[in-house]
């Protein structure tokens, strides 16, 4: 079985802050483009992480 490896996003909206972990993508384009229904609409990419910590450290740092 192929074990993908954790993207982790922090993103926006409005001005609150989100932190969202993927682990069925294998690269983070499908979150980048315009057209993406991975993440609400009018977000605001803060961040992307790529890698299994990341998910742990963006906890850290935006939800205080």
């Amino acid at each position: 079985m192929n074990e993908r490896v954790p993207i982790a996003v922090v993103y926006q909206v409005k001005n609150k802050v989100y932190v969202k972990e993927f682990k069925d993508l294998r690269t983070p384009d499908p979150l980048i483009t315009n057209r993406s229904t991975k993440l609400p609409p009018n977000s605001e990419i803060l961040q992307i992480g790529v890698g299994s910590n990341f998910y742990q450290q963006y906890i850290r740092k935006y939800k205080k």
